[in-house]
């Protein structure tokens, strides 16, 4: 069993009346709440987030990817 730990990287998040949206791991310039995509699938930009009260804060949190489709596909 290896015991290397997965690298982690500065990365926005938004908070909002005590959620944290994350950027979704194929696309980071879209956020996700939590239980993306069972409970909900609604995602947001960071502009829309910001709009609806949303304060940003800088969280470190795995890779995610910057071009990747995301779709409602649950996996």
């Amino acid at each position: 069993m290896s015991t290397e730990k997965a690298s982690l990287y500065s990365m926005e998040v938004y908070k909002k009346d005590g959620i944290t949206y994350l950027p979704h791991y194929r696309n980071w310039a879209i956020f996700v709440g939590p239980g993306y995509p069972h409970a909900s699938n609604k995602r947001y930009t960071a502009e829309e987030l910001v709009a609806a009260g949303a304060t940003k804060e800088i969280s470190m949190l795995w890779s995610r990817g910057q071009h990747g489709e995301v779709t409602d596909t649950r996996l």
